[in-house]
């Protein structure tokens, strides 16, 4: 039979060809969706978005926790103390304190290896910021069970590109938060791992991370309730290990409270009953309790509402940014509604499905905002958006669920499902709003001027806000300024803020303080006055306003009317280092040196490499005649500044008080080399020459002193050296002119 086309042989290489080329081509692409590379995409969109950050500079708290945190600014030899202290002592000293070391540890480290500029602190809270991103993404990775790494992506990416994060990424201060999701985050999945392998490592490691967390910031303490939820319904493959997990948990938290119990009580800084002010949290005296709890309901309404619609943002709620609301209100109703919708369909669906991630969503949004909502306690302040950092993983996650239920559906177990037209039609918007929404909102973190000028727009009737700015204005722009006339109009639009901050809330004490402060400098020192006594009327023992007081009466010769007010600030705030430098010069001035040295001693623990204050302590030292510390400090003054003039010559002044002349003429020299009119030296230098007999020498210092200042010149000393060298018509000379000045003179 003949064979038929049919059978022919087939070629073998041109169908194996087209294979080999799919699969290459396959290959290529899964790489792209693979979970390390989407990590990598995680990382470089959040850096992206952070960039522009890294020309910011220190704004709001930045102050208190790095810039002028005097354990900080120790470097690592600040670790100790910071481990050991309650978290603002290195800045001020408060009665409810929290603790909260390790984010202050950081900045030491910081500090130390790369001094103070922002730059770098800004670029670690990027580095730290793309950390959270990327565990959240491999947390849940693994919650989905690596089924849906499609929408454990999508949930990151939102997570990466949401506005809300601004504060906490751009505000370097807020690394607690960000430390504190970290490791959090990193502790769930290693607690997601020992489900799975067992491994004991993986649980210690998880029990270390979670401890990390809470010294962080204690907002992970709602994973007391997250945790058991988590591992005995969701990934509860073995619930034995669940317990274990479960009872690590409260170890980690356990110990985190005792410690932080020993080290508050230890400083008197475990308070909690101690007042909230009503510029920070008007809830403190809310009108009624009916209003308190409906304004509560309209605060977390808020917070969803920045959920889904994250604008105006802001970096301060206080009074009257938002004001008190009725049951009646319909904001208040629209939220009570909202979260009792969120409940119920919670508890409806986790009724039905036990591993119903919805629920998870849901639960995880209501139990960290819950801890900031004020409805368990009042917080700091009303409302934050660092407060809703947290909890807007809850909303992300449910923003990925929706895209899964209602676009993918049965694709969403594909990774390459993220190719999706109508995933990506939904997404690309999405990231280009919230990313370039968030790009813009970072250059308003640019310092605090543009802050809080960019926010008084969008909150006018924010009272703190108003301070804030002309705060701003009085301590970052003037100091900056040369033009007198430009100084005087920022002068006048500080007072013009502070004055409709008092309007909004006439008891501001720091709103008073400031407008003395603007009072004392345009030399109004009546009204500054009046203006610190009305603070301290307000806040008796308010430490800047006690200060400020002191310095008026300092600018007005009133040195021992300040003192008082001074050690009353002292008291209010041991670490408020400036107020130690106006004590110094205060006793100074009444010749109290004891009381002088003991204070500028004080500046020094805070600000060791402060030359000015080192002279100045000396200096006290010399009128103690105390001349070993006087040299002792000298010398560091020298070390730093070879030439300095009223060092060289304070240091030849203690060898002439001690009679080793070789030493003192050497310094007195080298003074007059440097600067030929320096008087003091020819003054100190004649002496010397007088005192040692070489009285030609001393005629000729001495002369030139006269010539360069006749009437302040030292005449006694010269007519005394006429008269040892015999020449009594120039002695009588200098005689005549010295009892002009000094009336009881005579020759010997």
């Amino acid at each position: 039979m003949a064979k038929t086309p049919q059978n022919k042989p087939i070629p073998k290489q041109a169908p194996a060809k087209q294979p080999v080329q799919q699969k290459a081509v396959k290959s290529e692409v899964s790489k792209w969706f693979s979970v390390k590379y989407l990590c990598i995409i995680l990382a470089v969109v959040s850096f992206a978005l952070y960039a522009n950050t890294l020309q910011n500079g220190f704004v709001l708290d930045d102050k208190m926790v790095l810039r002028d945190n005097v354990y900080v600014q120790q470097g690592f030899g600040g670790v100790v103390d910071l481990l050991t202290t309650p978290h603002m002592r290195g800045y001020l000293v408060i009665p409810n304190d929290l603790y909260r070391p390790l984010s202050l540890v950081m900045f030491a480290i910081e500090y130390e290896l790369f001094g103070a500029s922002p730059v770098g602190y800004h670029f670690f809270n990027i580095l730290t910021f793309i950390g959270c991103v990327i565990m959240l993404f491999l947390f849940l990775n693994k919650f989905f069970g690596e089924k849906k790494t499609a929408i454990a992506f999508i949930a990151a990416l939102i997570f990466a590109v949401h506005p809300i994060h601004t504060e906490v990424v751009a505000n370097i201060k807020s690394r607690d938060e960000l430390m504190s999701y970290f490791f959090g985050f990193w502790s769930l999945n290693l607690f997601m791992n020992y489900m799975k392998q067992g491994k004991m490592a993986q649980l210690l490691l998880g029990i270390f991370a979670l401890y990390l967390a809470y010294i962080s910031k204690e907002t992970v303490i709602a994973f007391v309730g997250i945790i058991p939820l988590l591992f005995f319904f969701y990934a509860n493959e073995d619930k034995k290990r669940a317990v274990f997990i479960t009872v690590g948990m409260l170890v980690a938290t356990g110990i985190f409270l005792a410690i932080r119990t020993v080290v508050l009580d230890k400083y008197d800084a475990n308070q909690p009953g101690t007042a909230i002010d009503f510029i920070d949290n008007a809830l403190s005296q809310a009108p009624s309790v009916a209003s308190k709890i409906a304004t509560e309901f309209y605060i977390i309404g808020k917070y969803l509402w920045l959920m889904f619609i994250p604008y105006p943002l802001l970096a301060n709620y206080s009074y009257n940014a938002i004001p008190f609301v009725g049951f009646g209100d319909i904001r208040a109703i629209l939220s009570i509604l909202a979260y009792g919708g969120l409940v119920f369909v919670a508890i409806s669906r986790f009724i039905k499905n036990k591993k119903d991630p919805w629920v998870f969503a849901i639960v995880f949004y209501l139990g960290t905002l819950f801890l900031f909502s004020n409805f368990p306690f009042l917080m700091g302040a009303e409302m934050a958006e660092r407060f809703a950092f947290f909890a807007s993983t809850g909303m992300c996650i449910a923003v990925a669920l929706a895209i899964e239920k209602w676009i993918l559906k049965e694709q969403a177990t594909n990774i390459q499902s993220l190719k999706n037209s109508k995933v990506l039609t939904i997404l690309i918007p999405l990231c280009l709003m919230y990313g370039g929404m968030t790009i813009a909102r970072n250059f308003d973190w640019k310092d605090e001027y543009t802050l809080y000028k960019a926010d008084l727009e969008k909150s006018p009737n924010d009272a703190r806000i108003n301070q804030f700015l002309a705060t701003a204005i009085s301590e970052n722009l003037y100091p900056e300024e040369t033009d007198s006339l430009k100084r005087r109009e920022m002068d006048i639009e500080s007072m013009q803020l502070l004055r409709q901050a008092l309007v909004i809330y006439p008891e501001f004490a720091e709103a008073h303080v400031q407008m003395g402060r603007v009072m004392e400098r345009l030399h109004m020192y009546d009204s500054a006055i009046a203006a610190n006594l009305k603070a301290l009327a307000i806040k008796p023992m308010n430490s800047i306003a006690n200060n400020n007081l002191g310095s008026v009466y300092i600018n007005l010769g009133k040195f021992r009317e300040a003192i008082p007010y001074l050690l009353r600030s002292v008291e209010a705030n041991p670490s408020f280092k400036f107020v130690y430098m106006n004590l110094g010069n205060c006793y100074s001035k009444v010749n109290a040196h004891d009381s002088a040295a003991r204070n500028f001693a004080q500046y020094l623990v805070f600000e060791p490499g402060n030359m000015d204050v080192t002279k100045k302590l000396a200096t006290s030292y010399y009128m103690l005649q105390k001349y070993d510390s006087v040299e002792f400090y000298m010398k560091q003054v020298l070390a730093a500044a070879p030439n300095d003039l009223d060092a060289l010559n304070m240091m030849g002044a203690i060898y002439l008080n001690t009679k080793k002349y070789p030493q003192a003429a050497e310094q007195f020299k080298k003074a007059i080399s440097i600067n030929p009119n320096y008087i003091l030296a020819y003054s100190n230098l004649g002496k010397l020459y007088y005192n040692t007999q070489q009285y030609d020498a001393a005629i000729e210092i001495l002369t030139k002193e006269y010539n360069l200042t006749p009437k302040n010149g030292d005449l006694p000393y010269l007519a005394l050296s006429y008269q040892k060298k015999g020449n009594m018509d120039m002695a009588r000379k200098f005689e005549a002119l010295a009892k002009q000045v000094y009336s009881n003179f005579k020759l010997e």
